[in-house]
């Protein structure tokens, strides 16, 4: 018999994040009330045993990340402090009474990233983990997957384990998948961990997604790349600024790219400086600079109007 579609996304998975340096954790799937209850994708009804071996596993696991702190910690007790891990496993989710049906099983994708992402070296310094490492993964997934231009995300703070300022949701089209982000100080102190960033993933709702793919030719004519800096309220979301670049660009507008971010000396407290390269290309005639300019107007006097952006 052939694979199923589910263990052919397993292996992928496996393939892709092994290939960039995470390690296979694999965690139990009875844990307590408490850990099973936290890093909620929906609210859900625990599922108990009715006679448990230990109160430690008294309950069906509604979440990945919980199992990967304790593995976190665990490793971290033992001084070995650069982690980064992925699992895949089932979760339980109950949407009513245990007595009246079973558990619904979601496979799920979960990782972790604590420590340092470079290690100081004669050649240079360390660099600690962050948010932009784990997302890199996640998107190096995504693109394997051929799904990185359907992706989305959204800056959250509906979930109280994750750092609100550092946590976002995101959506595969229009279909929530899963969350992204710093676990909350105040959890990380619960569970004795330093600074760590997780994610949890639907896989299955990666597997049921329907792609479209279309397929153009390569363009006998140039792109054209024109670069903008602006300076905005730090509570801007760098979503909300493509956003309003996509809306009135044009349509010729190919590409946006984020390449900097600033905040510190020479700007506003309370601000941020980020800068765009924006691309453009026609595919049956090469731009003209009246036709680019015309839409860096646009695209200029929009994010002045909305977001109040001032452009350097």
């Amino acid at each position: 018999g052939s694979l199923t579609k589910n263990q052919r996304m397993t292996r992928k998975i496996r393939s892709v994040l092994e290939g960039i340096g995470l390690s296979e954790a694999i965690s139990y799937a009875l844990t307590t009330e408490k850990k099973a209850s936290e890093f909620l994708f929906t609210p859900s009804h625990p599922t108990r045993l009715d006679w448990p071996m230990t109160e430690e596993r008294s309950v069906l696991r509604m979440n990945l990340i919980s199992g990967l702190l304790d593995d976190v910690a665990y490793n971290v007790a033992r001084k070995n402090q650069q982690l980064a891990f992925y699992e895949i496993g089932n979760v339980f989710h109950q949407a009513s009474e245990v007595k009246n049906e079973l558990p619904v099983e979601e496979n799920h994708l979960a990782l972790a990233l604590s420590g340092e992402w470079v290690q100081k070296d004669w050649q240079g310094k360390a660099e600690k983990v962050n948010y932009f490492h784990l997302k890199g993964a996640l998107d190096h997934l995504f693109e394997s997957l051929s799904l990185v231009d359907h992706i989305t995300y959204q800056a959250s703070t509906d979930i109280k384990e994750m750092h609100p300022g550092r946590t976002a949701t995101i959506y595969l089209g229009e279909q929530y998948i899963g969350f992204i982000g710093q676990v909350h100080p105040t959890t990380a102190k619960a569970y004795d961990i330093p600074e760590t960033y997780v994610a949890e993933i639907n896989v299955e709702a990666i597997i049921a997604y329907e792609k479209t793919f279309v397929y153009q030719p390569v363009s006998k004519f140039p792109s054209v790349s024109r670069d903008i800096a602006l300076l905005v309220e730090e509570t801007v979301t760098n979503q909300a600024i493509v956003q309003v670049i996509q809306a009135v660009a044009g349509k010729y507008l190919t590409d946006v790219t984020i390449f900097d971010v600033y905040q510190g000396e020479n700007i506003e407290k309370g601000h941020k400086s980020l800068a765009y390269s924006l691309t453009f290309a026609n595919p049956e005639a090469t731009l003209t600079d009246e036709e680019i300019n015309l839409a860096m107007e646009k695209v200029t006097k929009r994010l002045t109007d909305e977001l109040s952006a001032v452009i350097r």
